[in-house]
């Protein structure tokens, strides 16, 4: 009751003082807290403080206000955005002292802390910690942050200022092709959405290539290009909506093309014959008068640089050049400059160049340092050049054990070991000899010092790095000699292909120039590799290549095979059938039938057993049949597992996904 009476005397003393709109304010925050204080009704006293937020945010004593009990009603709540509300007062509200120094004192209590890295006022706050479901682009407005729900076709959107999210319905049919979707962009107004699907031609049955425009509540669909021979994807929308600027893989070469959203029709702005040029941002200027875009210049280096151009595809120009990597971000909002990102002072760090008339204008100026890699991580600019980003950490660890494997029991069990780098490791794998264990560190998809290939002492924990010149490396294994390793790759020129990485000089020699996990037999001079549903070897001294066996319909030899230890024979699958068949042909022999229909499978090095992994479980098989035994080991989350030579010592890394946070940088753009 006491506390009833004090709340309506203070409404009443605040309300003869107040305008009518800061009256109204303040009528709700006094409602709001009666809410949170009185009836103990929690839930509606979040949606009441949110509310204000959103109708109030200039009325900033009461707006600080609101956001302060916003994080008392969350701690009392046991929810973690208690710390984000107390730190976005702090950081937007820092003339209101009183409340900044509670707000300071409950994020002392909670263990919290606000960021406000850098010089000449620059910001960093998190605005959310936990935005797993925050996806797409910041619209041009700065108020939602919008992306397509894939399974409905619903547009899902995050408001910034109040936090909450809502969806537009979509309003036609969403069929199995465009759950497929593989890339969205938004119209510049932000009420039209092309996207890329694939689809199957209905006479031919070949597959085709399309891109589609629709509205936000799905109507007004329609397919305005189509081709079956090249694969497209949008990137950007001019700012009239007449044209979508797009990125086409056709008869091995990308091009930069322009499609008429009216008729379908095509204008190739930039062409090149490179296996894979490095384009995934290209972005009209606000005025729509140029375009700029990162790509790796052909016959160059492995980087990447920042390419200026007319919207005709004329006077081509770098900008900021540099022999470091440099990817496009965002032209300012108002179109005198560009953002990128750039290791040019050995981390990733945001860079401006002013541009005037499509050239550069003075040099490079360092923004931000350390924001990381990851260019599809920046959603967007707000009107008053706020930068809105996502933070993603990934979790996992590499695990060492030791298993009997004649008995299939655990003997010593698996326990974490700290990596140079964190997140899971990916794709162990020991060399022949047992010293050393090979895996990548992923910090990205592609690009330098974004795939890291580690070595790491069996014996004293010691882990080194090794640098070859390639932007991209996947799927590895060790030369029978343990002198080299054996991988996919990107190299200078973006040439893809197969290649072998020394071991002490990091120097690369390319084998081959397509297949899937490549595997080196003892001779030195036999590679075997997948393609699709056949397994195939290569002569490296004579180049001839020829068909070691055709897995057919069902198959899955691209990556559910193993090359036996003395490189005499092969393992692979068809369904839920293991076979071995000899690496000269012949009639292959069934040794396994399992319940899974996927196998990822693996010889031991002396070659009397076979590894057999579904998921977490583990089967040993004898090579030349028997029972199967069902190791006494499942780990849920298991991303990759590989047996030491000694057949007891075991590593396995574990996935445990990742951690996404929205922020936002103010204040850092040149005046």
């Amino acid at each position: 009751m006491k506390t009833h009476l004090f709340l309506i005397i203070a409404f009443v003393l605040l309300a003869g003082s107040l305008s009518a709109q800061d009256n109204k304010a303040s009528v709700s925050l006094t409602a709001a807290i009666y809410e949170e204080e009185v009836s103990g009704n929690l839930d509606k006293a979040v949606e009441l403080y949110l509310n204000i937020l959103k109708k109030y945010p200039d009325n900033r004593q009461v707006a600080a206000k609101a956001l302060y009990h916003l994080g008392l009603v969350n701690e009392k709540m046991g929810k973690q955005k208690a710390n984000e509300y107390f730190t976005r007062l702090v950081n937007t509200y820092p003339d209101q002292t009183e409340m900044v120094a509670l707000a300071k004192a409950r994020l002392a209590a909670l263990g919290g802390s606000v960021s406000t890295r850098g010089t000449g006022g620059l910001i960093t706050r998190r605005v959310l910690a936990d935005a797993s479901g925050v996806d797409g682009v910041l619209t041009a407005d700065g108020k939602y942050i919008r992306g397509i729900d894939w399974e409905t076709g619903d547009v899902v959107q995050y408001e910034v200022a109040s936090g909450q999210k809502t969806r537009i319905k979509n309003s036609v049919p969403w069929s199995k092709t465009e759950t497929a979707l593989q890339d969205q962009v938004f119209s510049r107004d932000g009420k039209q959405i092309v996207y890329s699907v694939e689809n199957s031609d209905p006479n031919t049955k070949d597959w085709l290539y399309q891109l589609r425009i629709r509205n936000l509540d799905g109507s007004g669909l329609r397919t305005f290009y189509s081709e079956n021979d090249s694969y497209v994807y949008p990137l950007d929308w001019s700012p009239d909506a007449r044209f979508i600027l797009a990125n086409r893989s056709q008869n091995k070469a990308d091009e930069l093309i322009l499609i008429s959203t009216t008729d379908g029709s095509v204008r190739i702005l930039r062409s090149n014959s490179m296996d894979w040029n490095g384009l995934s941002i290209a972005s009209f200027s606000p005025d729509g008068k140029f375009i700029a875009f990162s790509s790796v210049r052909e016959g160059s280096s492995p980087q990447s640089d920042i390419f200026l151009m007319t919207a005709d595809g004329r006077n081509e120009v770098v900008v900021a050049g540099h022999p470091a990597e440099d990817q496009l971000l965002r032209w300012t909002p108002d179109g005198k400059s560009l953002l990128f990102l750039s290791d040019r002072t050995g981390t990733w760090d945001i860079w401006t160049v002013r541009i005037t008339d499509g050239k550069q204008q003075g040099e490079p100026e360092l923004l931000k340092k350390d924001f990381g890699y990851n260019v599809l991580d920046v959603l967007g600019f707000a009107p008053n050049g706020s930068l809105y980003y996502k933070a993603q950490t990934n979790s996992g660890h590499l695990y060492f054990g030791e298993v009997d494997l004649e008995t299939g029991k655990v003997i010593v069990p698996p326990t974490p070991v700290i990596t140079r780098y964190t997140g899971p490791p990916s794709q162990p794998i020991w060399s022949p000899d047992g010293k050393s264990l090979l895996y990548i560190s992923r910090r990205s998809s592609v690009g330098p010092g974004n795939n890291i290939l580690m070595i790491r002492s069996s014996e004293t924990g010691e882990e080194r790095f090794l640098s070859p010149r390639l932007r991209f490396v996947n799927q590895p294994s060790w030369a029978p000699d343990g002198r080299s390793i054996i991988a996919l790759g990107i190299s200078i020129g973006t040439e893809t292909g197969i290649f072998r990485i020394d071991t002490e000089t990091s120097a690369i020699t390319k084998l081959a120039d397509g297949g899937l996990f490549p595997k080196l037999c003892p001779d030195g001079k036999t590679l075997v590799f997948a393609d699709g549903p056949i397994i195939w070897k290569r002569n490296l001294d004579t180049g001839q290549k020829s068909e070691v066996v055709n897995v057919g319909t069902g198959g899955t030899a691209q990556w559910l095979y193993d090359l036996s230890p003395d490189g005499r024979e092969v393992m692979f699958q068809k369904d839920s059938i293991v076979k071995i068949v000899s690496l000269n042909g012949g009639e292959p022999r069934e040794i396994f039938r399992g319940k899974a229909r996927n196998y990822k499978l693996k010889w031991t090095r002396d070659g009397h057993y076979i590894l057999a992994r579904a998921g977490s479980v583990i089967w040993q098989v004898p090579a030349q049949g028997g029972r199967p035994l069902k190791l006494d080991l499942s780990i849920p989350k298991m991303e990759s597992f590989t047996l030491h030579p000694d057949n007891h010592r075991f590593a396995f890394s574990v996935n445990e996904g990742s951690k996404s946070e929205l922020w936002v940088m103010e204040n850092f753009l040149p005046k």
